[in-house]
């Protein structure tokens, strides 16, 4: 706010008196202009007015923690305080606290961001974190991990999606994390990370690390994107896991690479999908495939070529007997992306950027807990009085009875039809009304009524984990009331996260020698040893009772070992290093990290533009060849090339001119300068006193007056 002096008198004089005291010695209110003082809405915007008291700023940080903008945070606080006209400050004010905050983590960020997972440490026994750092100590990569992540883990790692993002952090690191489902359908983490750049050597860092924190339970499945680095990175660290490449990425590009036959040929984007999706085996992908390639002649179509060749890594027919939770795409990975960036931005440091992942994992787990009160007290509605259905509402959770439900109601889409006696059935859909073009299927289902085997080609409970409709419509005309045992997995269960509840002291002593229990007893038992450390350090006559009780446990413990050094662990894997070796790199000085150069670094910000500008531009039409755009026209580009040899001819003719111009200017200039200083030094004897007193007194202002040699620089600077 600027304010225009008036000359106004008024002012107070004050003197340090004997004691160290302030004293008023002289004072005058007399103003000669309008006291702002006087209005409550107006004197808040003087600077001396303006004030934020601490609870003001704590409330601040608070709501900019939970995502809120400073105008609203403003507006929330003039609320509280009656009005705007009783705030005493500004919007900005408000940004610059936030901005003060912000800049506390400048050049501590890593640091703080470590005292932080040191802390939740404390409380959480089982978090899990991990920090690498470069020869000059930069911090390359972070990786982090909740005790309830690792323990989920263990239930619901079956599958897991990893996909990377960016825009996230000050640094433009991207963040990696995985994701996977629980119980009741809902996506869950298994841990992030925060990576410099995405090479072969960092995702080989990251999921060895993840595989250390996930106590050395490799993924059956695992879905990523198309990203060459990430392919080879799984290849080295879980060889044996079934990797699957995005299929919307993949049919992404094919649309990119393939838009124009999409245009000439009507039916062939349908047929392609119909393709892709409808074949049940290999050998009938392979032989849709090249019966479409020879209905089109595309043969020689080098996009096709390269998706086929690579079709073992994305095709669904090479994945129906593989656990995918009906997951076929990243679709999860980018849900949660995009729930990321609704809290964080690419402004946000690492510190922030940690306890706002936190909030956002705290609202995951809660909701869970939502999802499981209302399993336990909300009765599910039931859409028949099928003997099946009545047995799933009693098993399953919430939203794993209504994909149940959704496959009873297809299951009446189905005409079955006895094969062979009691062994196969044929089920027909000739009719879907959820497909606008749909043609008619067969499949085909084998029966074992003593083992209980009700087995489908389309491989729908391998996929899924739930009985597919035709399996369902073959149970039912074989008179089955309940579902098999072995069709019920536990992960649908509503019982299914028992585990991950369980405080760790209780898993501890569950029967069985797994690596992730001996881990629970591990730090169960660190616990327990850390008080007693404290505790005998303190005296003499401690540490020696400690010390002589260890030294017969130790014998005792030995002894017991060895009679059951028999039995392995169920479970092989990487060991899990202890917590000394995992934050060997964590002690280290370690500096922030510099500015990435990643894939999606941070864009140059666009400025804003109206509605109109938006709108595509329309190319016009050429009227010599008439193709769509003019752009694209062979004559309109020989044109436009003869246009520019022009325009540079006619360019070069003008500097060239201008040259010639200034070099006569020069010339001129240098002429005049060396007249005049001639004339400066002749006698006046030998041009006449009339002319020396001409030249240099001047008779006037015209011009013959003057100063001539004033006049004469004048034109040489100009």
């Amino acid at each position: 706010m600027s304010f225009t002096r008036t000359g106004c008198k008024a002012y107070m004089r004050v003197k340090l008196v004997d004691g160290g005291i302030w004293r008023v010695s002289r004072f005058n209110d007399e103003h000669n202009h309008l006291m702002l003082l006087d209005s409550p809405s107006k004197k808040r915007g003087l600077r001396s007015q303006r004030c934020l008291t601490m609870e003001d700023k704590q409330t601040i940080r608070d709501l900019n923690d939970q995502n809120v903008g400073p105008s609203k945070i403003a507006q929330y606080l003039s609320i509280l305080k009656g009005g705007r006209q009783n705030v005493l400050f500004r919007t900005k004010d408000v940004s610059n606290v936030i901005g003060a905050e912000n800049k506390k983590y400048l050049g501590v960020d890593v640091d703080s961001t470590l005292l932080h997972f040191q802390k939740k440490k404390e409380v959480d026994s089982e978090f899990f974190y991990a920090v690498d750092a470069d020869e000059d100590g930069f911090v390359r990569h972070i990786f982090w991990a909740e005790g309830r992540s690792r323990r989920a883990y263990l239930e619901f790692g079956d599958v897991v999606t990893f996909d990377t993002t960016y825009n996230t952090n000050k640094y433009s690191m991207p963040l990696a994390p995985f994701i996977g489902v629980n119980h009741h359908r809902q996506s869950i983490f298994f841990g992030m990370a925060l990576l410099r750049s995405e090479n072969t050597n960092n995702f080989v860092w990251l999921f060895e690390t993840w595989l250390k924190a996930m106590y050395g339970k490799h993924p059956r499945v695992i879905i990523t994107d198309q990203d060459p680095a990430m392919r080879n990175a799984i290849e080295i660290v879980f060889p044996d896991a079934v990797h699957r490449r995005c299929q919307w990425h993949v049919m992404r590009k094919a649309r990119e690479k393939l838009g124009s036959l999409y245009g000439k040929l009507p039916t062939f984007a349908g047929e392609l999908g119909s393709v892709i999706n409808c074949s049940l085996t290999v050998s009938k992908f392979q032989d849709a495939w090249t019966t479409m390639l020879d209905k089109y002649e595309l043969h020689d179509n080098r996009h096709l070529k390269n998706m086929f060749a690579k079709r073992e890594k994305w095709a669904p027919a090479y994945f129906r007997g593989f656990f995918f939770v009906e997951m076929t795409t990243t679709q999860r990975s980018e849900s949660m992306n995009a729930l990321f960036k609704m809290w964080v931005t690419s402004r946000t440091s690492i510190y922030k950027f940690v306890c706002k992942i936190d909030n956002i994992i705290e609202n995951i787990w809660q909701t869970e807990g939502d999802e499981d009160m209302r399993t336990m007290n909300e009765e599910p509605q039931l859409e028949s009085k099928f003997p099946l259905e009545l047995d799933a509402h009693r098993v399953y959770t919430r939203k794993a009875f209504s994909a149940f439900k959704e496959l009873i109601k297809d299951s009446s889409l189905g005409v079955p039809k006895e094969i062979e006696r009691d062994t196969l059935y044929e089920v027909t859909i000739k009719s879907n009304p959820y497909f606008k073009h749909w043609r008619p299927v067969t499949y085909l289902v084998k029966v074992d009524k003593e083992a209980g085997l009700f087995s489908c080609n389309c491989k729908g409970f391998e996929f899924d984990g739930l009985l597919c409709s035709h399996a369902l419509i073959v149970m039912w005309m074989n008179g089955v009331e309940h579902i098999p045992a072995h069709y019920i997995l536990n992960r649908w269960c509503r019982n299914a996260n028992a585990g991950v509840k369980r405080p760790m002291n209780e898993r501890s002593r569950d029967v069985g020698n797994t690596l992730a229990l001996q881990m629970f007893r591990a730090t169960t038992l660190k616990n327990q040893f850390n008080l007693l450390v404290d505790l005998a350090s303190k005296d003499v006559q401690s540490f020696n009772k400690v010390e002589a009780k260890l030294r017969e446990l130790v014998a005792e413990v030995q002894l017991v070992h060895n009679e059951s050094s028999s039995q392995k662990p169920v479970c092989e894997a990487t060991p899990m290093s202890t917590d000394d070796e995992v934050m060997k790199q964590a002690t280290k000085v370690l500096h922030d990290p510099p500015i990435s150069k990643c894939k999606g670094r941070k864009k140059r910000p666009e400025r804003w533009k109206i509605a109109a500008e938006k709108a595509p531009i329309k190319g016009r039409m050429c009227r010599k060849k008439k193709m769509k755009e003019r752009g694209r026209c062979p004559v309109m580009e020989v044109a436009a090339v003869s246009l520019m040899e022009r325009i540079l001819v006619e360019k070069k003719k003008i500097l060239e001119k201008i040259s010639v111009e200034k070099k006569m200017i020069v010339d001129r200039v240098t002429k005049k300068r060396v007249n005049n200083f001639s004339s400066i030094f002749e006698s006046p004897e030998d041009d006449g006193d009339e002319r020396w007193e001409d030249e240099h007194q001047g008779k006037g202002s015209g011009e013959g007056g003057g100063n001539k040699i004033e006049r004469d620089r004048g034109d040489e600077s100009q």
